[in-house]
């Protein structure tokens, strides 16, 4: 393993070996459920606070922070979202500036929190009134509410489809899979959140 990140840094640079960690980490190689969920729970006021305030489930809240930066605050994606959230700056801006909020910094994970809570309350109002209204909202926080539109128009979800998100176009893979890796985070966070009750 050292002497492949050795080549790799050597012909290909420090950007070489940065995209290399991302996609050892988007495997599930480096991060596993337990350290995920530990990280994410070092924010759990925030996160309590923000889904509080926007009216989010927090199991749905916590999930996405999961998914998204595996609980990283200072993650920061190649398409340049930031933050637990992974929102990109304009969304955060607008979503910010809603509230009569300044410059949101997206590392803080409060802010994080708040902005991302804010968003993913949008999608889920936006799309309440179909079915799979919450894979929707998902949908549309991941591929951006403008492809999910355009899905609907052209082949509406079936609430019987017996596989999650399967009229998700094949071409948005990811979002098939955030949206499945998403509800499995809540599922896990539901449970956990019920044990300490």
């Amino acid at each position: 393993m050292r002497s492949r990140i050795a080549v790799l840094v050597f012909f290909g640079g420090p950007a070489a070996l940065v995209a290399f960690a991302v996609s050892l980490r988007t495997a599930g190689v480096v991060d596993s459920h337990a350290t995920i969920e530990e990280r994410v729970l070092e924010f759990r006021g925030e996160a309590a606070s923000a889904a509080a305030t926007e009216g989010v489930d927090l199991p749905l809240l916590l999930a996405v922070a999961c998914v998204e930066s595996s609980g990283r605050p200072d993650a920061v994606s190649r398409a340049g979202a930031v933050g637990l959230l992974q929102l990109l700056p304009p969304t955060a801006e607008e979503m910010a500036a809603e509230a009569g909020e300044g410059e949101p910094d997206l590392m803080n994970p409060a802010t994080s929190f708040r902005l991302g809570a804010r968003y993913l309350r949008r999608q889920l109002d936006a799309f309440s009134d179909r079915a799979a209204a919450k894979e929707l909202a998902l949908c549309a926080y991941n591929a951006g509410p403008g492809a999910v539109a355009s899905w609907i128009r052209q082949d509406p979800p079936d609430p019987e489809a017996t596989t999650l998100g399967s009229w998700i176009p094949e071409s948005y893979g990811e979002t098939r899979a955030f949206v499945r890796r998403v509800t499995d985070w809540e599922a896990r966070w539901r449970a956990r959140l019920a044990e300490e009750r």
